[in-house]
């Protein structure tokens, strides 16, 4: 008969009293309970004996003295396993140790990887300190990571756990069962979230416990993860089972499923199945390690997801471990090399589903130039517009792309080796998108930037200028109206050069009076200016000649005739 203690709550110890024994109380009504309990528990309790195969040249008396406790003879080895002859051990056969009767003694703690702050206390020295690869730990150390730090630990019966950031967790208890390699581990995880692969045991109780502030969660041999939060306490299982206990409410968690926990619940606990792992078969083969976006087909019941990636297939060390609310997530920085990407579905319940993992090799790309011009929505005037960006160090030439579409379907592209370029020919008024990519001098080519949305939309030219005789001693221009809001700038000169203009002056009406025209040649034109400050390019210039006897005619108040010439 055994106990299994499976939870400390309040200072009360809670026990499933599993009471197997194979050779009485069988018939006893609460023997009958204890054995369904037993059948329910089975992956975790099969016997309360360790079972030793024998081997060529083994004894009964070198068996007990390298597993039994001091003071306790071999004789009841013997006779505990009814082993008639003890001189004949049949190679094959096994022997059973009671847990008991096996020497007990500390067992330690390795620290196999480790990223980031992290910092051990509680080892003897009164103060913290930074853990290091290779660092022995024992009973009593408290290890708290920072929130992007992350530490491995291995336990003497190779069982691995990985801390993740913002977590702390205290080594309670590290035993091991002589040199049977069975253990007895029991963590206490204070705050944040662990990811175990425990090694199977063949104990009949429980190697491997992790107690929460609320809830416990013990097991021989399985994949787990526990998450500790200040209100609740979750735990999922992938490989499996593992048993979940709060006060005097208990569950069995088999593996695909979860359960939560939370600080003073009242009903039973009650396990649901874990989302599905996501289908990472678009995420390339190769990414840009300055920038690696990874993407995945969305999940439908999945609120959010965990995305970790790690530079080795174990995941000893997370080099990014990010939650997105959408099937998308930008890595951080990575050097060139292979990587390895974990992705799972987390549901309403919080609780995190079955890992989908994949392998990719990140290259260092040039990185995209910062555009310059035209901006995002931006309004250009002119049909060939010019693009301007910076300039990338290294960079031995750039892609530049220009589309109708924001999908670049069909789009203008070729090389070019400065950072300017303009558009080859006219484009139509519309909507256009524009960008831009590095090449390197070693033949890899950048990602291109984001996409750059313009407008193109020129200006109305002013056209030709018509005249209007006012009284003797004005006349007055008139042009084509443009946009509302637009002015316009007028000159008028005697040469077409217009380097000496006579008249340089803008107004808010497509029209200008002035004083009459002395006899002679004048060039004139009027230039078009947006209500953004945009100034269109003038157009060609016109010429009038004012003959003498025209002028004279004006004088006396009749009509100006004006000659309007491109």
């Amino acid at each position: 008969m055994w106990k299994w203690g499976i939870g400390d709550m309040m200072g009360m110890r809670v026990s499933f009293d599993i009471g197997y024994s194979m050779r009485r109380r069988a018939g006893l009504l609460g023997g009958r309970c204890v054995l369904l309990l037993l059948l329910a528990c089975s992956p975790l309790a099969s016997a309360e004996d360790w079972s030793y195969r024998i081997r060529p040249g083994d004894t009964i008396w070198d068996l007990a003295g390298e597993y039994l406790k001091p003071g306790i003879p071999w004789q009841r080895l013997q006779a505990h396993n009814g082993i008639s002859n003890p001189y004949q051990l049949p190679p094959g056969s096994t022997v059973r140790f009671p847990l008991a009767w096996l020497h007990l003694q500390p067992a330690r703690a390795r620290v196999i990887a480790v990223r980031g702050q992290t910092l051990v206390d509680g080892i003897g020295n009164g103060k913290a300190v930074a853990a290091t690869e290779g660092m022995q730990l024992g009973v009593g150390a408290l290890l708290r990571t920072a929130r992007d730090a992350t530490l491995t630990l291995e336990f003497a019966d190779h069982t691995r756990l990985l801390l993740q950031g913002g977590s702390e967790l205290r080594l309670d208890r590290l035993s091991q069962y002589g040199k049977s390699g069975m253990v007895d581990t029991r963590l206490r995880l204070q705050r944040g979230r662990i990811t175990n692969s425990v090694t199977p045991s063949n104990g009949a109780s429980p190697a491997f416990i992790v107690d929460t502030p609320n809830a416990t969660s013990a097991v021989r041999g399985t994949r787990f993860r526990v998450n500790a939060e200040e209100s609740r306490t979750q735990t999922e299982v992938t490989e499996g089972s593992v048993a979940v206990g709060a006060g005097s409410r208990n569950s069995l968690v088999r593996h695909g499923y979860g359960a939560v926990v939370a600080v003073g619940q009242a009903t039973p606990i009650r396990a649901v199945p874990l989302l599905p792992a996501p289908d990472l078969s678009s995420v390339p083969a190769t990414l840009n390690g300055a920038r690696a976006e990874v993407k995945w087909r969305a999940l439908e019941q999945a609120r959010r997801y965990r995305v970790q990636a790690s530079n080795t297939a174990t995941f000893d060390t997370l080099l990014a471990d990010l939650e997105t609310t959408g099937p998308l997530a930008n890595l951080p920085l990575l050097q060139d090399g292979v990587y390895f990407l974990r992705v799972r579905a987390i549901d309403a319940q919080g609780l995190e589903g079955y890992d989908a993992t994949t392998r990719f090799v990140a290259e260092t790309l040039p990185e995209p130039p910062f555009a310059i011009a035209p901006i995002a929505d931006s309004l250009v005037r002119e049909v060939q517009p010019e693009f301007h960006w910076a300039d990338v160090a290294d960079a031995a030439g750039y892609r530049f792309e220009l589309a109708d579409n924001a999908g670049f379907e069909r789009p203008l592209s070729f090389q070019e080796k400065s950072t300017r370029t303009r558009a080859p020919q006219a484009l139509a008024p519309g909507r256009y998108y524009w960008r831009i990519a590095s090449d390197a001098s070693n033949g890899r080519q950048g990602p291109y930037s984001d996409s750059i949305a313009f407008t193109v939309q020129p200006l109305p030219e002013a056209g030709e200028i018509e005249d209007e005789t006012g009284d003797s001693r004005s006349v007055t221009f008139r042009w084509r109206a443009g946009e509302p809001g637009q002015r316009y700038r007028f000159q008028l000169s005697r040469s077409p050069d217009f380097k000496h203009a006579r008249i340089d002056q803008v107004v808010d009406q497509s029209q200008i009076t002035l004083p009459r025209l002395r006899a002679g040649t004048w060039y004139l034109r009027a230039q078009a200016i947006g209500s953004d400050g945009y100034e269109a390019p003038f157009p060609p210039a016109q010429r009038v000649n004012v003959p003498c006897g025209i002028c004279k005619g004006v004088a006396a108040g009749g009509m100006l005739w004006i000659l309007l010439a491109l």
